[in-house]
């Protein structure tokens, strides 16, 4: 049984996708490219594969962070001054 460096999730098969340009160093695009020839696929899915991975391992920190900013809304909209808000989350460690 060969054994996989990434599996990616069969949910985003069919859905639109975009096109992007991105820059990285050379280095690590070589690593991807060899990643992608042992896989037997091609650099674009290894790399979706491993932000798809990041974004999972991630994805409590993501939600975190969108409840501070929503919580900072929040109080700005009910006329709490800003630095107490930022008193707040100093205090919170966030």
């Amino acid at each position: 049984m060969k054994e996989l460096v990434c599996h990616i999730q069969a949910e985003y098969a069919g859905k639109p996708v975009t096109t992007m340009t991105l820059e990285m160093p050379t280095e690590l695009l070589e690593q991807i490219n060899r990643t992608a020839a042992l896989e037997d696929t091609d650099a674009a899915s290894i790399i979706n594969c491993f932000v798809h991975q990041g974004l999972m391992n991630n994805k409590a920190a993501v939600k975190r962070l969108e409840f501070a900013e929503h919580a900072r809304k929040v109080m700005k909209g009910q006329g709490i001054n800003q630095d107490t808000i930022d008193e707040i989350f100093i205090k919170l460690g966030s």
